[in-house]
C-alpha cells in the first residue's frame, strides 16, 4: 500500500532537512556556486529564480545546519555566504563537482 504524502518516510530524512524544496535546492546550488561571495538576498534570489520571500524563508534553516553564514551587514541587509567551515557545505561542493563530472561524462558518451 502507498503511503501519502503526509506519512511518507521521506518526509523525516536529512536530505529533507536539506534540500527540501527545488526552491531550497536552487538556494544551495548559487551558494555552492558563488562559494567565494557574500551575497545579499535580491542577489540570491535573482540568481536561484526564486522570490526574496522564499529566500526568506530558507536562510534560517540554512544557517542552523551550518552551511551558510552571515558574513558581514551593510546598513540594514545581512550577506550571507557559504559556511566553507562546514563538513556539509564541503560535501556539497564536492557532489556538485561529481554530478557535473558524470553529467559531462554522460553528454560525451551519446555523442558518437
Amino acid at each position: 500500500m502507498a503511503q501519502t504524502s503526509a506519512d511518507a518516510f521521506a518526509d523525516n530524512a536529512p536530505f529533507m532537512a536539506l534540500f527540501g524544496t527545488p526552491a531550497r535546492t536552487r538556494i544551495l546550488s548559487v551558494f555552492v556556486d558563488e562559494k567565494e561571495f557574500d551575497l545579499n538576498v535580491s542577489e540570491i534570489a535573482e540568481q536561484a529564480g526564486v522570490a526574496r520571500s522564499t529566500v526568506y524563508d530558507h536562510l534560517d534553516g540554512l544557517q542552523k545546519l551550518g552551511v551558510i553564514k552571515i558574513s558581514r551587514e551593510t546598513g540594514n541587509s545581512r550577506r550571507y555566504q557559504l559556511n566553507t567551515e562546514s563538513p556539509i557545505a564541503e560535501r556539497l561542493q564536492q557532489l556538485e563537482g561529481l554530478v557535473l563530472k558524470q553529467l559531462l561524462q554522460n553528454r560525451d558518451d551519446t555523442d558518437f
